[in-house]
C-alpha cells in the first residue's frame, strides 16, 4: 500500500466517520469521539478493500472506494454495536 493509498483510505474514514456522527436522530459515535470513530473506519476501510474485492470501475490508487466506503461504514456500526452490548 502506497502513501496515497493510505491518504485515501484516511480522507474516506474521516468522511465516513463524520456523517455518522451528525446524522439526526442517530449520532453513531463511539468512546474518544470522532477520533476513535475515524481509526475504526481506517481499519474498516482498509478490510472493506480486502474482504469486498478490487472493484476497478470505482478505484484510485489500487483502493476500491465503494468497498472502503462500506468497510468504514460496518465497522463504526460493528463498534457502537459492541460498545452499546458491553454496557449492558
Amino acid at each position: 500500500m502506497g502513501f496515497l493509498a493510505f491518504v485515501y483510505l484516511l480522507v474516506i474514514s474521516v468522511i465516513v466517520a463524520l456523517i455518522l456522527a451528525n446524522l439526526p436522530k442517530l449520532k453513531i459515535t463511539l468512546p474518544g469521539g470522532v477520533a476513535t470513530g475515524i481509526i475504526v473506519g481506517y481499519i474498516g476501510a482498509r478490510l472493506g478493500t480486502v474482504l469486498f474485492g478490487d472493484w476497478a470501475f470505482l478505484s484510485l490508487q489500487g483502493v476500491s472506494i465503494l468497498p472502503a466506503i462500506l468497510g468504514a461504514i460496518v465497522a463504526i456500526l460493528l463498534g457502537k454495536a459492541c460498545v452499546e452490548c458491553c454496557k449492558k
